[in-house]
């Protein structure tokens, strides 16, 4: 078993997320961290996922951009969730989970597309 999936945690993590998912924003909450320490941060919820996603000032500003400057009108709101290996931590490269806002094509089915006069002309079927 690898080391990831023996350390639980109530939080998001890469090791969390095989593909990329579109979840629908459930909450943000203000939550104290672990360790004792006092520090408090941003936690998103999702309505797909049981874990939250501690929120950085990174993700905050990519949600302020897709979704406007105010928090609680993103509640509903569709967003990627994904992992990003490019995410730096301390000077190192570890990877990470990001946020993008969801393209509109990706939310919108298309209609099938009727056959022109031109396609229906012609019977492909062989005798």
């Amino acid at each position: 078993m690898r080391v990831s999936q023996m350390i639980q945690s109530k939080y998001l993590r890469k090791e969390d997320l095989d593909d990329e998912l579109i979840v629908t924003i459930k909450a943000l909450k203000l939550e104290d961290m672990p360790g004792g320490n006092g520090e408090q941060r941003w936690v998103i919820y999702f309505k797909e996922q049981q874990k939250g996603l501690v929120a950085n000032n990174t993700t905050l500003r990519v949600l302020e951009k897709a979704l406007g400057d105010e928090s609680d009108a993103w509640v509903g709101k569709k967003v990627v969730l994904y992992v990003d290996d490019g995410v730096t931590f301390k000077g190192q490269v570890v990877g990470g989970l990001r946020l993008r806002p969801v393209k509109k094509s990706a939310l919108v089915t298309p209609a099938p597309a009727e056959p022109t006069d031109a396609e229906s002309e012609f019977d492909d079927a062989i005798p």
